[in-house]
């Protein structure tokens, strides 16, 4: 009898453990289910864009499965997209906050780390920029573009040491303390008025504040080192603007905002998404606001060099050594956006910025606005240039 009692025991004690990894089993098949449908689900909302629930269904699966790599990966990517689809907005601070999520899950991500360090650059937090951008340069040196904006974080650590913030309506006002407060009010006042007249030109006004950076001439120069002066023409998403009476006079000064304030205004509309000749042209036209272009300036250089065709303005000016050949370029940016408002007017102007906005290629979008083709435009372009100045063929 005890030998009965014993064996029904043991079957007993079995079954129990038979049960226990049968339950086990049921609990660990179950959980793949579930991590793969939050997982699966998460990939969808990430291609749509929905990035607050791609990261909500990838933490789920990560939170079933913490030991997962590709998950975790996901979890990551899903950060870093929202941190720069919220950079693209121009929404800075809280795309730090995504990039910096991303990284609490992998603080070792070189390309998280570059784009961290563009959003503290573009929030004006230069020394935390520096810091993360070396810290991605040592991870992956051949990221494009990180040796380049290390570089010039490493200037201008040192240009805008001790600067002075403050705030207007529409912008984000930074000056070193060897900038006079009476120019400071001065420039204050003619970044307002650019917002308004610029923002009715295009007809977009700017939702975010933009950094506006004052800069004392020696500052200035600095920032500048052996470049030519309209190397700093290349919008980064600050308004750079030298503010000293001995090179650049009071109306210089001024057209200097408005050119680099409609810079930001296109960057906004059309998302980056601007050739150059477009860009600077709009620019240049912004311009007009302060004191209009004198037409005998241009004829000057087109009788040294002739009219350079659209197809060879270079896309980069700042390889130009020859301060008459980037005159020219500027100029004929310029007569381009004139050229267009003649055709089609601002309204037209307007539309394809827009067109660009939706990342229609410029030649499609001078098609659906001009009704002609982007070499037909370009001919013809060159043909008004030449009868408005008088240029015989070369």
């Amino acid at each position: 009898m005890a030998r009965n009692v014993v064996e029904r025991f043991l079957i007993g004690i079995t079954f129990i453990i038979f049960s226990l990894f049968s339950w086990q089993e049921l609990i660990l098949s179950s959980n793949k289910e579930i991590v793969y449908k939050y997982n699966q689900s998460g990939i969808e909302k990430l291609k749509n864009k929905d990035f607050r629930g791609a990261i909500n269904d990838f933490k789920m699966a990560h939170f079933y499965d913490p030991s997962n790599k590709k998950i975790l990966n996901n979890l990551v990517i899903a950060y870093n997209n929202y941190g720069f689809y919220l950079m693209k907005k121009g929404e800075f601070t809280q795309a730090i906050e995504k990039y910096e999520q991303a990284l609490y899950y992998d603080p070792h991500r070189p390309y998280v780390l570059y784009n961290l360090g563009q959003a503290y650059y573009m929030n004006q937090n230069i020394s935390k920029a520096r810091l993360v951008l070396e810290k991605a340069y040592k991870l992956a040196p051949n990221i494009k573009g990180l040796k380049r904006l290390l570089d010039k974080v490493n200037r201008e650590v040192e240009v805008e040491k001790g600067l002075t913030r403050l705030e207007t309506m529409h912008f984000i006002v930074v000056s070193s303390q060897s900038v006079p407060i009476e120019k400071i009010s001065y420039i204050r006042t003619y970044l307002e008025e650019a917002y308004g007249r610029v923002g009715m030109f295009l007809d977009h006004y700017l939702t975010k504040k933009v950094v506006a950076v004052l800069y004392s001439e020696a500052e200035y120069d600095k920032l500048l080192g052996n470049k030519p002066h309209w190397t700093m023409a290349i919008f980064d998403g600050k308004v750079r603007i030298p503010v000293s009476k001995f090179k650049y006079s009071n109306e210089e000064v001024v057209r200097f905002i408005y050119h680099e304030y409609a810079h930001a205004v296109v960057r906004d509309i059309t998302k980056g998404n601007c050739p150059l000749w477009l860009n600077e042209g709009i620019a240049c036209k912004a311009e007009d606001f302060v004191t209009p272009h004198r037409g005998e300036r241009f004829a000057a250089y087109f009788e040294k060099f002739g009219v350079v065709p659209l197809k060879k303005i270079p896309n980069n000016f700042t390889q130009i050594r020859d301060v008459r050949l980037a005159t020219l370029m500027y100029g004929e940016s310029y007569l381009l956006v004139e050229f267009i408002l003649r055709e089609v007017g601002q309204s037209g102007l307007r539309e394809i910025l827009r067109y660009l906005g939706q990342k229609v290629p410029i030649t499609v979008a001078i098609q659906k606005v001009l009704g002609r083709d982007y070499n037909s435009f370009a001919r013809q372009w060159e043909e008004y240039v030449r009868r408005k100045y008088s240029i015989y063929a070369r």
